[in-house]
C-alpha cells in the first residue's frame, strides 16, 4: 500500500558528481534485481550527441535480446529468484525487437505488458539525466509513451507485475518540473532531492586510508568540513586528500581546508566562466542572486534593471560569495599564498 505512490514514477534530482549514477549502478539496480525485478538502465549522458529516444530504444532492444537468450544472466537470475519456468528457451515476443523505435513498431505499453506477462515480475525502467528527454520532440513523445505503459500495466487488475519509471537528473528545476507541470507526462509523480553522502562516508574514507597505511590523514571534523566545502562530491574529497600527502602528518588539519577551498574556487571559476560567456546581463543577474541575503526575487523588475546598470564588477565580484567570507584576497579575489599574485 505504501509503495503505490511510487508506481506513478520516481524522480531524483541532485548536483552533479554527488554519487547519483554510482548509487543507481552499485546499490539500487542490484537491490531491485535481487528482489526479482527486471531493470532497464540508460544514461543519456553516455552520448550527448544522440537523440535521447535513440539511446533509450537501444537499451530496451538490448534488454529484450537478453531475455530471448536461454543462457542469459537476466533469465538465469529470474529462474533462480522467481522460480520462473520458461522451459529450455528464452522469452518469445509477438513483435520484432529490431523494429522498436520505428514507425511500424509496437508501443512501449505493449512491450511492457508482454515482458511483465511472461516474467511475472516488476519491470523498472531507469533513465539517468532524464531532463535530456525534454531536448527533443522524440524524447518528449517517449515520456508520454512511458506514461501510457505505466497506466496500461499498473491499472490492470491482478497484474503479475508493475511498471516503474525512475528518472534522475542534475538539473533540479527541470527534473522537478517534469512532475509538477500539467503539460508533462508524469505530473503528480514522486520527486525528491537525492540525499548526499554524510559523516559516515567521511569516516569510511579515513578508516580506509588508515588501513592502507597512508601517513597524512586529517581528523574527522576537519575532513567533514572539507567534504561539505567541496559540495559533498566524493571524487573531490579524494582529490583533496591526495594533494594533502605532500605535507607532513602534523600539518593535515592545517592544510586540508586550504586545499578544499582552492579546489572549490577552481570549480567556481569554471561555472562563472560559463555565465560570463552569456554576456553582461547574465553576469549582472548572477551578481544580484549571489549578493541577496535571502532568496532573490524580482530579477527583471524595474528596480532590478536599474541596479544591473550600476554593477561595476559583474561575475567575478559576485563569484567571491561562493567562497567562505573573509578568506580571499580583497585585491584579486583569490586565496593568499596559493594563487594570489
Amino acid at each position: 500500500m505504501l509503495d503505490q505512490g511510487l508506481r506513478s514514477g520516481l524522480f531524483l534530482s541532485g548536483l552533479r558528481r554527488t554519487g547519483k549514477s554510482t548509487f543507481l549502478r552499485q546499490d539500487l539496480i542490484p537491490a531491485l534485481e535481487n528482489a526479482g525485478a527486471l531493470v532497464v538502465y540508460v544514461d543519456l549522458w553516455s552520448d550527448v550527441s544522440a537523440d535521447p529516444s535513440t539511446l533509450i530504444h537501444a537499451a530496451l532492444r538490448s534488454a529484450l535480446k537478453e531475455l530471448q537468450s536461454a543462457s542469459g544472466t537476466v533469465l538465469s537470475r529470474l529462474k533462480r529468484i522467481k522460480s520462473l519456468d520458461v522451459g529450455g528457451a528464452g522469452f518469445t515476443f509477438g513483435f520484432e525487437i529490431a523494429d522498436l523505435g520505428t514507425a511500424n513498431s509496437v508501443t512501449i505499453a505493449q512491450v511492457a505488458q508482454e515482458v511483465i506477462g511472461q516474467a511475472k515480475t516488476d519491470l523498472v525502467f531507469i533513465v539517468d539525466e532524464v531532463q535530456h528527454m525534454l531536448t527533443s520532440d522524440a524524447g518528449i513523445a517517449l515520456m508520454q509513451a512511458f506514461k501510457a505503459a505505466r497506466d496500461a500495466v499498473n491499472l490492470t487488475p491482478d497484474t503479475p507485475g508493475h511498471f516503474i519509471f525512475i528518472g534522475t537528473g542534475s538539473h533540479r528545476a527541470q527534473v522537478v518540473g517534469m512532475t509538477v507541470q500539467g503539460k508533462n507526462a508524469f505530473e503528480g509523480a514522486t520527486s525528491v532531492d537525492y540525499p548526499t553522502l554524510g559523516e559516515d562516508y567521511v569516516e569510511y574514507v579515513l578508516q580506509t586510508l588508515h588501513q592502507e597505511g597512508v601517513k597524512v590523514i586529517p581528523s574527522q571534523p576537519v575532513a567533514s568540513h572539507a567534504f561539505g566545502l567541496l559540495g559533498r562530491r566524493p571524487e573531490e574529497l579524494v582529490r583533496a586528500l591526495r594533494t594533502l600527502q605532500k605535507y607532513q602528518p602534523q600539518e593535515a588539519d592545517l592544510y586540508l581546508p586550504v586545499i578544499a577551498a582552492t579546489l572549490k574556487e577552481a570549480a567556481a571559476d569554471i561555472e562563472i566562466k560559463k555565465i560570463e560567456e552569456l554576456g553582461d546581463l547574465a553576469c549582472a543577474v548572477f551578481g544580484r542572486v549571489a549578493n541577496a541575503e535571502v532568496e532573490a526575487s524580482g530579477l527583471f523588475s524595474a528596480s532590478a534593471l536599474g541596479a544591473y546598470s550600476s554593477m561595476p564588477h559583474g561575475c567575478r565580484e559576485a563569484g567571491r560569495l561562493l567562497l567562505p567570507r573573509g578568506l580571499w584576497c580583497p585585491t584579486c579575489c583569490r586565496w593568499p599564498g596559493l594563487s594570489c599574485p
